[in-house]
């Protein structure tokens, strides 16, 4: 960039620096604005065809995953469950996509981070000593999403596994 006038060279490099960095909070905040996370947002079931968890580990949620919030920072999630009385809603996760663990349910947390623009991190830890820790993507049309992850019994024997959700609405 050149400069006319009578700039002495430390007023050029001084004008230099604010323009630079000018540019970097522009295309900084323009990045951000790019990185537009996929949502969540809507009703998840399990796909039991797809879904292979290895025997002896854990029973997975074969109940319906509703996520009312998902604007990429903010997540509200209710995993619904079944009881005597039929379908009713189970723990549930009110937080952020910042790696910090919140309580979901009694007797567990659980956190969410995101890894890439169509894929999070979600850990769960139980009080029993069991956890399970997964990177979950979501298919290019947002109509599935596979967790690949990794349970710990509370003996410390680890299972990897995989599920996969289907959208429903």
């Amino acid at each position: 960039m050149a400069f006319k006038g009578s700039l002495s060279g430390a007023r050029r490099l001084a004008v230099c620096a604010v323009f630079a960095f000018s540019a970097t909070v522009t295309n900084s905040a323009a990045f951000a604005a790019d990185a537009q996370y996929v949502s969540q947002k809507g009703t998840w079931i399990m796909n039991k065809a797809e879904t292979k968890i290895p025997s002896g580990s854990f029973t997975p949620f074969d109940t319906p995953s509703v996520v009312s919030t998902d604007d990429g920072t903010t997540l509200k999630l209710v995993q619904y469950i079944m009881t005597a009385t039929g379908l009713e809603p189970g723990p549930s996760f009110d937080g952020s996509y910042d790696g910090k663990p919140v309580a979901f349910g009694k007797e567990a947390t659980r956190s969410f981070l995101h890894v890439s623009p169509n894929s999070f991190r979600t850990d769960l830890k139980t009080n029993d000593g069991t956890s399970s820790t997964e990177i979950v993507t979501f298919a290019a049309n947002n109509s599935k999403m596979r967790a690949e992850g990794r349970f710990t019994d509370a003996k410390g024997k680890i299972y990897d596994y995989v599920e996969v959700w289907d959208k429903l609405q």
